[in-house]
């Protein structure tokens, strides 16, 4: 039903308030609330639950033709979105929530239900997230059509799906209000899916944390827009510099990213980044840092002043769909991705503490290797952290290699490191590390016997259980040799998920704010005379999970992400700094 006269919009209301949730899509100008783009207009679905017969609406507020309703009765909606003890469903829900923000001035309330996260939850390997793919798997194959006549409609006018805006409504009603419908419809089935599986529980705790995810992307992280301006002009200016020295190289001029001209002058084919590290061309190395130089300049000091908004904050894309393992993937821009010495390129430099505030980052200390001393329960492995010992060089005795090597060891045990890639790292031969894996497993046999168990587990079930109970849903035969890394990946995943979900309840309203979730890591924004104060609170709860071995959280503290004082604590357990350091 259109929606574009006071009379039906009222009518609407009055069916809103006999109901308990809501199915709500958005139609908007882009992607981005925070640089300009504006909602259209609001579909939203009631089932026939809760009170009364379906009904399902599209109200119009931006078309450029074909009638409107005033953008400011998107305002008599507002006790409804801000009724904590009503439920919003959507789909992709942090997009909506975000765009609804804006326009009212304050953040959603409702109750977050996501189905995408159910469909998540019930099936990470899905080819795809998009609800018109899995609309058309789980509910009906013609799930698009909407979508499919919108956008002849958009091309007989010459226009793209971009342009919705400058439809009339009556055009445009049709595709959003199948969009809600749609988002109930696979709701429902992905809900039965997940209750066959033991799910329904995590969804629950999952929608929670996206709720947090959503209050890190709408806080944002600030950006000092000068250092950017500065770096952008330093990378280009090494780029050029190291673009002269390997023409001087190579006597002649070339495009360091062409890659013909790349495999003409290496005289091979592969010009990646692994084939340029094994190559002994004289220009590959600089070619590396010559592409790092690039990176750093259009990803994050040009990239990051693309994407400030008027207050000069980032607001990142935490996803929580992009990885099999559960871990948050991040783009626009992606700051997962930082460049490998980021002591040369300072990207960390440019995020800074408002004035007044401090920067506090906090992680865990080896958490893939407790946690895989947790599930193993090896003699050696719990020893070594139930009595703070160095695990690096207590395996480097153990094996008899130098520390270095042992530490390689440690962490691609974890991603089961084969004798080839373990070679490279060490800088051994394949016999040698082969005969180190060798003594490994014959010294703490408790990881052969999690691996062997957990791919038993995967070939018998198709699935292997977190300690949380998320699934990891293995079927396909040539990952089944994986099923212990992506238990211990994706049990860390759980670890960040759940004191993310604590710590978003616990610093509510108290003027901290969590700003970004980086692998392991979580950066906090708060007033500068109260990082004592949360240290130990934001370390307990990052600590507090009952395993077989302690987990233990790190943090540091300052007026930028990239320079920070490390956080120790006192016999009396008070929060200090270095000597001699200076917030």
């Amino acid at each position: 039903m259109l929606v574009s006269t006071a009379e039906s919009y009222r009518a609407m209301l009055g069916e809103l308030e006999k109901r308990p949730y809501m199915v709500c899509d958005l139609e908007t100008t882009g992607l981005d609330p925070w640089n300009g783009d504006r909602l259209i207009g609001v579909s939203i679905h009631l089932p026939d639950e809760g009170g009364g017969d379906a009904r399902t609406y599209y109200v119009p507020f931006r078309h450029e033709t074909g009638g409107n309703l005033p953008i400011e009765e998107l305002h008599r909606l507002r006790p409804l979105l801000m009724d904590p003890d009503r439920v919003f469903v959507g789909f992709n829900a942090k997009f909506d929530r975000h765009f609804l923000a804006r326009e009212l001035g304050e953040p959603i309330r409702n109750q977050t239900v996501d189905v995408m996260l159910a469909a998540h939850l019930a099936n990470e390997n899905e080819p795809t997230f998009a609800l018109k793919a899995l609309g058309a798997k789980y509910v009906d194959p013609e799930a698009g059509q909407a979508e499919a006549k919108l956008m002849e409609l958009l091309k007989s006018q010459g226009l793209g799906k971009q342009d919705m805006h400058q439809l009339p409504p009556k055009w445009v009603a049709p595709y959003a209000e199948q969009d809600s419908i749609l988002t109930w419809q696979l709701g429902q089935n992905r809900q039965a899916e997940l209750e066959a599986q033991g799910l329904l529980g995590l969804w629950d705790e999952v929608n929670i944390y996206s709720d947090a995810t959503e209050a890190m992307e709408r806080h944002g992280a600030l950006v000092d827009p000068a250092k950017c301006a500065e770096s952008l002009i330093m990378a280009k200016d090494k780029q050029a510099e190291i673009h002269q020295q390997m023409v001087g190289m190579v006597g002649h001029d070339f495009n360091p990213a062409s890659v013909p001209q790349l495999r003409k002058i290496l005289g091979q084919q592969a010009t990646d980044r692994e084939a340029l590290a094994e190559c002994k061309h004289p220009i590959a190395k600089l070619l590396l840092e010559h592409r790092a130089w690039s990176r750093a300049a259009g990803t994050y000091y040009q990239g990051f002043m693309d994407r400030l908004d008027g207050n000069n904050r980032l607001h990142p894309n935490l996803k929580l769909t992009g990885t099999i393992s559960g871990r948050l993937s991040c783009n626009k821009p992606n700051l997962q991705a930082l460049p490998r010495g980021d002591d040369v390129y300072k990207v960390r430099d440019l995020v800074i503490a408002p004035p007044g505030h401090v920067l506090m980052a906090w992680d865990w200390s080896q958490a893939e290797l407790r946690l895989l001393a947790h599930y193993t329960l090896d003699p050696f492995l719990l020893d070594a952290y139930r009595n703070d010992k160095d695990i690096h060089q207590e395996t480097s005795d153990l094996l008899r290699i130098p520390r270095y090597q042992a530490k390689r060891v440690n962490f691609g045990i974890v991603y089961g490191i084969g004798p080839g890639s373990l070679a490279k790292q060490i800088d051994s031969t394949y016999g040698e590390a082969k005969a180190i894996l060798n003594r490994y497993h014959k010294m703490i046999p408790g990881v052969r016997r999690l691996s062997r168990l957990a791919e038993d587990t995967a070939r018998k079930t198709g699935r292997v259980p977190m300690w949380t109970g998320r699934l990891r849903h293995i079927e396909d035969e040539e990952e089944m040799h994986k099923a212990m890394s992506n238990l211990i990946q994706g049990g860390v995943a759980e670890m960040m998920r759940v004191a993310v979900t604590r710590l978003h309840q616990t610093l509510e309203g108290t003027g901290v704010h969590m700003i970004l979730q980086v692998h392991d890591e979580i950066l906090f924004e708060l007033p500068e005379d109260e990082w004592a104060k949360w240290s130990p609170v934001i370390r307990d709860t990052m600590q507090d999970f009952g395993f077989a071995v302690p987990i233990l959280a790190d943090g540091k503290v300052g007026r930028s992400w990239g320079a920070m004082h490390r956080i120790s604590f006192d016999n009396e357990d008070k929060p200090v700094l270095p000597k001699g350091a200076v917030l």
